[in-house]
């Protein structure tokens, strides 16, 4: 029982430490997710495009990035459906619209598509798209209440789209998100698309802003089927043009800063998130290292020292001990070597009858019971350790230096043939 309790406590402590390392969200879970973009910063950048990604800490200005491409989340796409007046949490996805003309920046609109679960499942069917009634929702809210979106029912199928008229690349959809041709606006121009629909809409209104209407063509799913991967440079390499300046993939759809703020030793404010971020991944894995290998440590001390002892047992034992002592010191002093080596040998005895049949065998059934068993194993060398054991005990006060020695050297080799272990 002793040891049993620390090895539940360390099995308790590892599991909530593979909890707090594995099981807790992570800020970049989503983003290395099938429908996340991780895959598109590291693609664009082993071509060699400079890639930013928005980061709530750090203020961006249109001066510093080339092209800013904003996926609507698919909180922000499935928001349209929330009861009217509840708040949203993200901002308003319309800002970014408006700042691709407010500062002359070339802006990547990318249309939700899926829903949330086919993230967490790794499923991605029929009922994990989002309605088209969300979609054209969204479209309203910025600004392009003239589009239309439809959604092809043949599974996946294939595509030649021309971004320039010597570059067709071959792309691969599933449930293909478009642009209705027949119901597009005037204003607005298809600049790639399939033999039935428009994937990527340039209109006049907002002259510097973009949109996508199937992000399969951007996220790390998509990005692994057909040459999509080549359609997506082409696409960021025409949008961007000539500009060497880096392309910000803006996640959180933050708006952007008209100039670089300077760092003036501004006061800032302090909440729960920011104590957060010392429990975030990889801070994580190095808070679940401290607390494995402290209940390690607990549970190592534990099993190689046991429990404490407790005060009043440690005092007897200890009284014990200063007992023993004092009375050999008087025997000595008194020049009986002869008690003392009866004494000696009674209390030796009893130690092996404690170490063999536990702490109440100490006395005198329990020495008959320890030559008992020796008697057993070696009938003869029991003998003679019992009859020099009884004439110490009985006789050593009156023999002679010499049979006291006799005697003691017999006690000790005939104890040394057995094992019975020490304490």
């Amino acid at each position: 029982m002793r040891r049993s309790a620390p090895v539940l406590i360390l099995v308790l402590v590892l599991g909530l430490a593979a909890l707090a390392l594995f099981w807790l969200p992570r800020g970049s879970d989503y983003d290395r997710s099938p429908l996340g973009n991780k895959g598109l910063e590291l693609w664009l950048q082993s071509k060699g495009i400079p890639v930013v990604r928005s980061d709530p800490h750090i203020a961006r200005t249109s001066s510093e990035i080339s092209l800013r491409i904003v996926p609507l989340s698919l909180r922000q796409g499935e928001a349209v459906a929330s009861p009217a007046g509840e708040e949203a949490d993200e901002a308003d996805p319309e800002s970014s619209v408006q700042e691709s003309s407010r500062y002359a920046l070339p802006t990547l609109i990318i249309l939700p598509k899926w829903r949330g679960s086919v993230s967490t499942d790794g499923v991605a069917s029929a009922a994990g798209l989002i309605d088209l009634t969300d979609i054209r929702s969204e479209l309203d809210r910025i600004g392009y209440s003239d589009l239309s979106v439809d959604r092809s029912e043949r599974g996946f199928e294939e595509a030649h789209p021309r971004l320039t008229p010597d570059q067709p690349v071959s792309i691969a959809l599933y449930n293909a998100q478009t642009f209705d041709l027949a119901r597009l606006p005037s204003s607005c121009k298809e600049l790639a698309g399939t033999l039935t629909g428009a994937l990527l809409v340039h209109c006049e209104n907002y002259h510097h802003a973009y949109l996508l209407s199937d992000p399969d063509l951007l996220n790390n799913h998509g990005l692994a089927l057909a040459d999509n991967a080549a359609f997506a440079a082409s696409l960021v390499t025409l949008l961007r043009g000539t500009a060497q300046r880096p392309v910000y993939l803006d996640t959180a759809d933050q708006p952007l800063d008209s100039e670089k703020p300077v760092d003036e030793g501004k006061t800032y404010e302090r909440s729960a998130s920011d104590l957060k971020r010392f429990f975030a991944y990889p801070l994580s894995l190095i808070w679940g290292t401290l607390v494995v290998v402290a209940a390690i440590c607990f549970w190592r001390g534990a099993y190689r020292f046991g429990p404490a002892l407790r005060e009043a047992s440690a005092n007897v034992e200890l009284s014990k001990t200063a007992a023993i002592d004092a009375t050999a010191r008087l025997l000595r002093l008194s020049g009986n070597d002869g008690r003392m080596a009866g004494q000696f040998v009674l209390h030796l005895l009893a130690d092996k009858a404690q170490l063999l049949f536990g702490s109440g065998a100490g006395n005198q059934a329990g020495i008959a019971r320890l030559f008992q068993r020796l008697a057993r194993q070696d009938k003869a060398a029991a003998q003679a350790l019992h009859a020099a054991a009884e004439a110490l005990i009985e006789r050593g006060h009156v023999m002679t230096r010499a049979d006291l020695h006799r005697n003691l050297d017999t006690f000790r080799k005939s104890l040394g043939s057995f094992d019975l272990g020490s304490k």
